[in-house]
């Protein structure tokens, strides 16, 4: 993959940000069966940006929205993802969470994404946050590897899912990383050695967040709030605690501690979120939509459909019927962004 002119993509929906990560995602790796879930956690309109430019073996990309949202995506083997908050000089909040990492200014994490045949990674991105991400082809990692000898790093990709760090490679590769967005850059290598010589390199400072029953249950939470019954009644908590083996006081924490909601909460906006995707799926006509509108709403579990408009525009401030009349107009916005070449 040759470098390309960056650009900017903007969505109104998520429904269209899912089929853009699944078409980038499958343009990378083109063998690959990639699929994804975005749901909007906090309440409001929603507009969020995606400024995308890969090259050669990385794909880069800076994302922000204006809304907190919770990002669920199948594990591979294909790539590990190197992702970092950029706080513009400000203090950076502690409500973006990568694959079970608090960010701050000095977080990397998503490596999380690998080694993890039949899992699932998470994230949360929390609102006006600029999330920079980077994602590297895992045979070309572990082949920089073996070939810096650098075993540090490799323990800490099999063993963390983040790490808070001040070492000069790190601050080095997100200072690469921004002069590609502003000048661009044609090779990739940099990006990989600078990448594994940030989990190599010692620090004067080094948090590590390693994998644990908690990480994994929050992995496993979301997973099946994803494959939930479809037509279903909503999962009662006995029932989630039953099918993730965990006590009901423990799932109630670990879910508050992680998306500052209750369970019941986040089952509602990922319920919610589903309704809406229904509402804005181009393959139907817009007349079987609004005949059908009620029939989707009992389907994803909301029986009472005065009690669910309610909800509906508390979280995403339109109704049902805006949301199905928009649904055939353009929600993508995409702009070419200048970039010169060094």
């Amino acid at each position: 993959m040759k470098a390309r002119k960056a650009k900017e993509f903007v969505f109104n929906d998520l429904l269209s940000m899912e089929s853009y990560c699944i078409n980038h995602y499958s343009d990378y790796y083109s063998k690959s069966n990639f699929s994804c879930n975005v749901t909007q956690l906090s309440k409001g309109e929603l507009v969020t940006s995606s400024i995308c430019a890969p090259i050669n073996d990385a794909h880069l990309e800076i994302f922000k929205s204006n809304q907190t949202i919770l990002y669920e995506e199948e594990a591979n083997q294909n790539s590990v993802a190197f992702c970092w908050i950029n706080s513009n000089g400000e203090q950076a909040q502690t409500n973006t969470i990568i694959s079970g990492h608090k960010m701050m200014d000095l977080s990397i994490a998503g490596f999380n994404r690998l080694n993890k045949t039949g899992g699932n990674v998470w994230d949360i991105v929390g609102a006006n946050t600029q999330l920079c991400c980077m994602s590297l082809k895992w045979e070309k990692v572990k082949e920089k590897i073996n070939q810096m000898n650098a075993y540090n790093a490799f323990a800490k990709l099999e063993e963390c899912i983040g790490i808070d760090s001040n070492s000069s490679a790190s601050i080095q590769l997100k200072s690469l990383f921004e002069r590609h967005f502003t000048k661009g850059l044609r090779e990739s290598e940099a990006f990989y050695d600078l990448a594994i010589a940030t989990l190599e390199e010692p620090c004067d400072l080094e948090i590590l967040t390693e994998r644990s029953d908690k990480t994994e249950l929050i992995e496993d939470l979301v997973k099946l709030l994803y494959e939930d019954r479809e037509g279903m009644p909503p999962l009662t908590i006995s029932e989630i605690t039953k099918y993730l083996n965990t006590e009901k006081e423990s799932l109630s924490i670990a879910c508050r501690t992680n998306f500052d909601m209750p369970i019941l909460d986040l089952i509602k906006s990922i319920r919610l979120e589903q309704v809406k995707k229904s509402y804005l799926n181009p393959h139907v006509p817009k007349g079987l939509k609004n005949f059908t509108k009620k029939q989707n709403a009992l389907y994803y579990g909301f029986k009472n459909w005065t009690t669910f408009q309610k909800f509906y525009h508390q979280s995403f401030q339109e109704s049902p019927d805006e949301t199905i009349n928009k649904s055939s107009k353009a929600s993508v916005l995409v702009t070419d962004l200048f970039t010169r070449r060094s």
